[in-house]
């Protein structure tokens, strides 16, 4: 279905924009860095929890996205994996949904 891929990548398309709203202005007045961010990660219990979910939820994410490259020879999923590190998940879940779909739409 090509409405599920063009929604998959408009939300990958979101995934940049909400992100780097935040991480480019905090990085040109000098606020950001990895050690703040992991610091304030784990300022309180609920952030920690919200820290621990996500990592948890990006593992699965990752792990899922080696298995399905492998098996559905997923193109371009090396741009996915790079965006997970320069972005973050909510552009490399969409992107490789994205992605996938489109693998999907070639093997029918």
């Amino acid at each position: 279905m090509k409405i599920r891929r063009i929604t998959y990548l408009v939300i990958a398309i979101i995934g940049i924009i909400l992100p780097m709203s935040q991480f480019i202005p905090a990085s040109l007045d000098g606020e950001f860095s990895v050690g703040g961010m992991l610091e304030e990660m784990t300022n309180t219990r609920t952030l920690t929890g919200v820290s621990l979910d996500l990592t948890v939820a990006l593992l699965a994410g990752m792990s899922f996205g080696i298995f399905e490259v492998r098996r559905q020879r997923i193109r371009w999923a090396w741009v996915a994996l790079l965006g997970t590190f320069l972005i973050g998940f909510s552009f490399r879940l969409p992107f490789f949904l994205f992605l996938r779909e489109g693998a999907l739409q070639e093997s029918v």
